[in-house]
């Protein structure tokens, strides 16, 4: 496996934050609707960005499905019927990749498709956040808090030598300091060492079951998004990797053929994600490792 160059620098440390506001939300939704554990689910998060990150040597996001994990979240299905279902997934992404159909499919898809998807998915997004937070009712506070960080995330955006994660994140810290909203006390008291739980709490009938509710109404987007909008995101920013459709769906399926068999959550790859590490200064994978340790860390020292 070649591994391209790495930095770790404020940008890769700004661009580790680009994708959070889409993936926690997302994670946390999950376990609290289906009651997985929580540190495997981290782990195993974190250790796919890790895998990603040295694979590609890029910004590769990686996420978790957001089909799969909303009709998770509506209907509130159990672990088993999500972890059969992921690993359906991961099973009919590989015959879509060793069988060279991926590749097919790739030709017949127009870039036009490709660049409405990526546009779709982020007005869905905006909208989604929209309804979520702007329609509910929130604190006064949070409207004043939301236009602050916008606006400075539009300040700062493409500034190499002053990134704007790096200002968001500290507007958060005082917030959360001035609002009296921390809860570092009670996170501390939690600390204790998990390691992901081996799962095979899964047979062939929650297989079934994962296949028709999760996976068939998966893959489209899948399709779409996690691997033929990424592969022509990562071809416009990094053309000199040359990464090819059929090396995406590869690493997409092996992630769900494992994650299921240790209690990780179905991931994916995106070009949203990769936009969202892009634009926040990442050029290389260094803003992956960062973000998977995160997340590696979380699982790992605190009992949820």
């Amino acid at each position: 496996m070649k591994i391209f160059p790495i930095r770790f620098d404020r940008n890769e440390f700004s661009g580790s934050f680009g994708d959070i506001g889409t993936d926690l939300p997302l994670l946390m939704g999950m376990i609290l609707a289906s009651g997985i554990d929580a540190a495997s689910v981290l782990i195993m998060f974190g250790m796919m960005q890790i895998f990603t990150a040295l694979k590609y040597g890029i910004p590769m996001s990686v996420q978790p499905l957001k089909v799969f994990a909303t009709i998770v979240i509506a209907h509130k299905l159990t672990g088993p019927v999500i972890f059969g279902g992921g690993l359906a997934v991961g099973i009919m992404m590989l015959l879509f990749t060793v069988t060279g159909l991926i590749d097919k499919l790739a030709i017949l898809m127009p870039k036009a498709v490709i660049r409405g998807i990526q546009f779709g998915l982020g007005i869905q997004l905006a909208m989604l956040a929209f309804n979520n937070y702007i329609l509910t009712g929130a604190k006064p506070q949070t409207y004043i808090l939301v236009a602050i960080t916008f606006l400075t995330g539009l300040l700062f955006l493409g500034n190499r030598k002053y990134p704007p994660a790096i200002f968001i994140i500290l507007i958060g810290l005082i917030y959360v300091t001035i609002t009296g909203e921390n809860h570092s006390a009670e996170i501390i008291s939690g600390f204790s060492f998990h390691l992901p739980l081996f799962n095979l709490k899964f047979n062939r009938n929650d297989t079934i079951t994962g296949i028709l509710l999760l996976a068939l109404p998966q893959i489209p987007l899948s399709l779409g998004n996690s691997i033929f909008a990424t592969r022509q995101m990562a071809n416009d920013f990094f053309p000199e990797k040359k990464i090819t459709t059929r090396k995406i769906s590869y690493t997409y399926s092996l992630m769900n053929i494992v994650n299921p068999f240790f209690g990780g959550i179905p991931t994916c790859h995106g070009s949203g994600g990769m936009a969202g590490h892009y634009t926040f200064g990442a050029r290389t994978a260094g803003s992956i490792v960062i973000y998977g340790c995160m997340f590696l860390i979380a699982g790992l020292s605190f009992n949820f």
